[in-house]
C-alpha cells in the first residue's frame, strides 16, 4: 500500500488526512474505511487514476471527520506527553519540565517560584513510564495538599487531610469530614483545570451532592466552572490512561 495524504474541506475548515492507498484489480468500487487505530484506507480499482481517487476522498470529507471524531483518543504515555507539553501545574502556576537521565535512580527537583521542574529518570529503564508515574505521584503529594489548603483558606473553608491517590476514573472526592482524595494526574492539567478540580471538591464541603445549589457554590468559587468542567470531560479519557 502507498502512504499519502489529502487536503479536505470540512465545516471547521481545511484539514490534511493521512491515508494508505490500496489499489487492486479486485476492487470493484472506490471505498474509504477507517480502522480502530485511526488509520484511513482508500481502496480503489486499478483503472482509477490518482486524481480520481483523491477526488473521491474529498467527497467523503464530512463522513471522515465524523468517523475519526468518534474514535477513542489515542493513548499517550507520560514521557511522550511531557515532551509535547513540557510543564506541570505546581503551586497554582505552570512549571516548565525538563526530562533528563540518571544512572542511579529516578528523582526530581522542583521550584515553583522559578517555574521549573527537573525529572531525572533511570537511563534505558524498561519501565520508564512507571518510573515517571512514581516521580509525578511524589510531586503531587508535595504540592497538591498545599494548593488545596491555599484555595480553602481563600474561600474561608477548613479541610481535613488531603490524600493523593491513583484513581482509575475519579479526579477527586470529598468526605463528610472534609477529607479530600485527589488523583495525582491533576498536576498534568493546566493550572485553571487543576484548581477547578480542587474547588469542585471544596464546594462539596457545603453540598455533598451535585445539585443546583452545589453548582451555584462552585461557580462562585470558579466563575469559569462550566467551561472548565467541559474541558475536563474531554481531557479525562486521555489523562486517565496515562501511567496505567
Amino acid at each position: 500500500m502507498i502512504e499519502s495524504s489529502c487536503e479536505i474541506d470540512t465545516a471547521a475548515g481545511k484539514a490534511v488526512v493521512p491515508f494508505r492507498l490500496r489499489r487492486s484489480a479486485r476492487n470493484r468500487y472506490l471505498r474509504v474505511s477507517v480502522r480502530d487505530t485511526g488509520e484511513v484506507i482508500l481502496s480503489v480499482p486499478a483503472s482509477v487514476s490518482d486524481a480520481g481517487a483523491l477526488d473521491f476522498m474529498r467527497s467523503q470529507a464530512e463522513w471522515l471527520v465524523r468517523t475519526l471524531g468518534r474514535l477513542p483518543p489515542r493513548r499517550r504515555d507520560i514521557e511522550e506527553h511531557l515532551r509535547a507539553e513540557p510543564w506541570l501545574s505546581l503551586d497554582g502556576s505552570r512549571a516548565h519540565v525538563m526530562l533528563d537521565q540518571s544512572r542511579l535512580r529516578t528523582h526530581w527537583v522542583a521550584d515553583p517560584k522559578r517555574e521549573e521542574a527537573i525529572i531525572r529518570c533511570v537511563k534505558d529503564a524498561q519501565n520508564s513510564d512507571d518510573e515517571l508515574a512514581k516521580a509525578l505521584l511524589e510531586m503531587a503529594r508535595q504540592f497538591v495538599p498545599t494548593r488545596a489548603r491555599q484555595l480553602a483558606e481563600r474561600h474561608g473553608l477548613s479541610i481535613g487531610s488531603v490524600r493523593i491517590r491513583n484513581q482509575r476514573t475519579l479526579w477527586g472526592s470529598c468526605t463528610g469530614d472534609g477529607n479530600l482524595s485527589i488523583n495525582w494526574r491533576i498536576i498534568l492539567l493546566p493550572p485553571e483545570l487543576h484548581d477547578h478540580i480542587l474547588l469542585h471538591e471544596l464546594a462539596h464541603l457545603t453540598h455533598m451532592n451535585h445539585s443546583r445549589a452545589f453548582y451555584a457554590v462552585l461557580r462562585r468559587y470558579d466563575p469559569d466552572a462550566d467551561r472548565n468542567d467541559h474541558r475536563i470531560s474531554k481531557l479525562s479519557p486521555i489523562f486517565m490512561a496515562m501511567g496505567r
